[in-house]
């Protein structure tokens, strides 16, 4: 929370939690013969609440977003077997689930 809110305060960029945990990473082994580079991990719409509890604002919603909510949602139940989940996902690479 710390780290969005310096970064949204110091740089005007707001970022999400996770790329937060990277920058706050970054900058405890940065120095000036070790530059770090962070790369955004997400939107920080994908945490509304989270942003809204650092800085007391609604993040910026792209507006290729909008209504993403009303879409139809589709997903798959899988067993916790790495072997089927490996397997699913070569079918998809390849066309042949959906």
């Amino acid at each position: 929370m710390e780290t969005i809110r310096d970064t949204w305060h110091r740089f005007n960029a707001l970022i999400d939690p996770h790329t937060a945990d990277g920058v706050k990473v970054a900058r405890m082994h940065s120095g000036p013969d070790m530059p770090m580079v962070v790369l955004e991990t997400a939107l920080p719409v994908k945490f509304a609440g989270t942003i809204r509890e650092a800085l007391g604002r609604e993040p910026d919603r792209p507006q290729r977003f909008d209504g993403i909510e009303d879409l139809p949602k589709r997903f798959e139940v899988l067993p916790a077997d790495a072997k089927t989940v490996k397997s699913y996902i070569a079918g998809l690479v390849q066309g042949g689930a959906s």
